[in-house]
């Protein structure tokens, strides 16, 4: 078995073994202020071996700040594709998986979005960015002109 892809998007749902996305492939996050409330969608894809159809098989997804420091739980599923006398033997089958986040990004910088399924491990960043005007709070009242 061999993860595919991992995407990010803003919203993703799987319907009849096919994957509805909008927003798909972004690698930023904009706010104005951290922590900044997030809702967003991961889609996942894993091909899967004739001989492995019929069994359900778990997957993880982990979301960790560029330290490696977690920053929501774990995320553990499971998938199965269909074992059927109409499928050819030696044919991979494509498991698509969607999973909806709602988190908080606790502060800008670099964010790891990695998956494992069976042995196979994939990852993507994103960037969570400070959008807007900066305020200094603590800048020397001295140094401001006023009327």
């Amino acid at each position: 078995m061999k993860i595919e892809f991992l995407i990010l998007a803003d919203s993703a749902q799987v319907v009849g073994g096919k994957l509805f996305m909008l927003g798909g492939a972004w690698n930023l996050h904009r706010s104005g202020n951290y922590p900044s409330q997030f809702q967003f969608s991961i889609a996942l894809s894993v091909l899967v071996p004739w001989d492995e159809a019929g069994v359900r098989h778990p997957f993880t997804l982990t979301i960790a700040d560029d330290a490696g420091v977690p920053v929501i739980p774990q995320i553990q599923g499971q998938f199965e594709v269909g074992k059927s006398d109409q499928i050819p033997n030696e044919t991979t089958q494509r498991a698509l998986v969607s999973v909806n986040i709602a988190m908080a990004v606790p502060h800008p910088g670099r964010y790891i979005v990695s998956a494992t399924a069976g042995a196979s491990n994939v990852a993507t960043t994103f960037d969570a960015i400070f959008i807007g005007q900066k305020v200094d709070l603590a800048s020397d009242p001295a140094s401001e002109k006023g009327n």
